[in-house]
């Protein structure tokens, strides 16, 4: 039935000047209207929200409604909306709406929203938006989503029919974007998927517990604990599989989770589901599941680790014991020339009783402070040349002012890499060898100044030649000087007359480590040719390894005439 404005004002102004209520009879008696008619009319009005009506006995009392119109309240909304009539003409847009689609009002109001630049919006989707419209023209209503605008912004969309003042069916559409939602949603979608494959790939094990009770596992804790499918683990509380002994500290841990607190890394012996221990190390932090709080454990088997710690504690233990028991004094010391360790030996001339003591201390803390500044420098220069330093020999000056000699190796000390990051050296005193060394040599000057000053001739034969002839030697040869003979045989100055046997004395002294043949007289060669003869003896001697024979001689011609 189509409303008469002319029915439609006279009742609405009734009302409004009556805002106590009036009933039908009083509304037919003062306004003329036939009953029948001004029953359909206020149930119009009741319908759109014009009129409202309220119970006073068994009468109906009707009142102009007080509310905010509809226009009002959706122009103020910062949803998107429109009304489109039965004939999809659009009524009404609000500011929201018209700001989308950059148009003015005048060029929707009144028109078909096809031929609108309402339409564009909708892209491929405008044909199953219009016969949503329709469809609830005629009482049905929808809700959705719609991607408008090319698909770069999201709208909840919702027809739902509506009935305007003068009792024309309608639609209205309320859209509500929620593309920052659908953005968040999905980049959290995306988001949970790629920690899921995380875990899922992790090759740590990951546990989540709530409640005490195993509820997630990921293919590295099944594997961990022995487990084929995580049927095996969840539902199970998280303590069976850990050792009693390590309850305790795990217990304290979970609390420490639960409560938001940061709990520490921990070593602890978890129990495989075939009874097995595996040594692992983890630390849980602080989740919720379903708004209640749980705990997500991340573990790793360190049992191969361990395994490995304690051989290489073994070895190094093994080495230090090897490294205590020789006398040589051995050292390694970082970039900064900071002692990393050091044998016995020479932590205990460094001044210290145990080698852990020189540790993280430099050459000025102990008791090479005098000659720290050299040591420091060596150890540079290996380092920045990443070439070895070998058996040189220094003098170090200890404490109370002695020195002693030491012969020193140092080695640049490499990574894995190959990058030097600090020097190795080896030390051995060797005082008492330079000081045996200095007596000998001054033993031997003695012996060579008693030499020179003899006044028998004194020479020494090695390997078939002459290797030394004193000054008395040189003179009865009649040289100039001992490189005249140096070099030569000394069967050159034998007669022939002695060759015989002198050969055979020499023979005798050939394999003989220390034998003293007796004086016996001979003929000697000088070099102009001219024989003397001599008195001779003999001695064999090892010289640096190698049998010689020293020759002693004296000329005795002015006796024989």
């Amino acid at each position: 039935m189509a409303l008469i404005r002319e029915n439609t004002t006279k009742i609405l102004d009734l009302l409004k000047k009556n805002p106590q209520g009036l009933s039908i009879t009083d509304i037919v008696k003062k306004t003329g209207i036939n009953r029948n008619t001004a029953g359909r009319y206020l149930e119009r009005f009741l319908i759109s929200g014009q009129v409202e009506m309220r119970h006073f006995g068994m009468a109906k009392i009707y009142t102009a409604s007080q509310r905010v119109p509809d226009s009002a309240m959706l122009s103020i909304s910062s949803d998107l909306v429109m009304q489109l009539d039965s004939g999809l003409r659009i009524i009404f847009a609000n500011e929201p709406f018209l700001k989308m689609l950059g148009v003015p009002s005048a060029e929707l109001l009144g028109k078909n929203i096809e031929y609108t630049a309402a339409a564009t919006i909708f892209d491929d989707d405008l044909e199953h938006f219009i016969n949503h419209l329709k469809e609830g023209i005629l009482g049905k209503e929808w809700r959705n989503t719609l991607t408008l605008n090319n698909g770069k912004r999201i709208f909840s969309c919702h027809i739902s029919p509506i009935v305007f003042n003068d009792g024309r069916k309608g639609v209205s559409v309320l859209l509500e974007e929620v593309t920052e939602i659908r953005q968040n949603e999905c980049a959290l979608r995306e988001s949970e998927e790629r920690f899921r494959k995380l875990v899922e790939m992790s090759p740590d094990a990951v546990i989540l517990h709530r409640d005490g009770k195993i509820i997630y596992v990921n293919p590295a804790a099944l594997k961990l604990l022995g487990a084929s499918i995580p049927g095996e683990l969840t539902g199970k509380f998280i303590l069976d599989f850990i050792d009693p002994a390590f309850h305790g500290i795990i217990k304290e841990n979970i609390q420490k989770d639960l409560d938001g607190e940061p709990s520490p890394q921990t070593e602890l012996q978890m129990i495989r589901l075939d009874g097995t221990p595996v040594m692992v190390e983890g630390r849980g932090v602080q989740t919720f599941i379903d708004g209640k709080p749980a705990v997500m454990v991340t573990l790793r088997d360190i049992t191969d680790r361990k395994q490995a710690e304690e051989k290489l504690f073994n070895s190094r233990q093994m080495l230090q014991l090897v490294l205590d028991t020789i006398p040589v004094r051995v050292f390694w010391k970082d970039r900064d020339s900071v002692y990393l360790g050091a044998n016995q030996a020479l932590a205990l001339d460094a001044g210290y009783a145990d080698p852990g003591e020189l540790v993280g201390k430099n050459d000025y803390d102990t008791a090479y402070a005098a000659t720290a500044d050299r040591y420091r420098a060596d150890d540079r220069t290996v380092m920045e040349t990443g070439l070895p330093k070998l058996n040189y020999e220094e003098i170090q000056i200890k404490p109370d002012g002695s020195r002693s000699w030491l012969r020193t190796s140092k080695v640049p000390l490499r990574n894995k890499n190959g990058d030097v990051i600090g020097v190795l050296g080896t030390y051995e005193d060797i005082t008492e060898r330079k000081v045996k060394e200095d007596a000998l040599r001054s033993s031997e000057e003695r012996y060579r100044r008693l030499l020179e000053q003899s006044f028998d001739a004194v020479i020494i034969h090695k390997e078939g030649k002459i290797t030394y002839a004193n000054n008395t030697a040189v003179a009865n040869a009649g040289a100039h000087s001992p490189e005249d003979l140096i070099g030569r045989s000394i069967f050159d100055f034998i007669h022939r007359d002695s060759r015989n046997i002198v050969e055979k004395r020499v023979a005798s002294l050939k394999n003989a480590e220390t034998v003293t043949l007796p004086l016996i007289r001979e003929k000697f060669l000088r070099l102009d040719g001219r024989a003397v003869n001599v008195e001779v003896m003999a001695t064999c001697f090892i010289d640096e390894g190698l049998p010689a024979i020293q020759v002693v001689f004296r000329e005795i011609s002015d006796r024989i005439e």
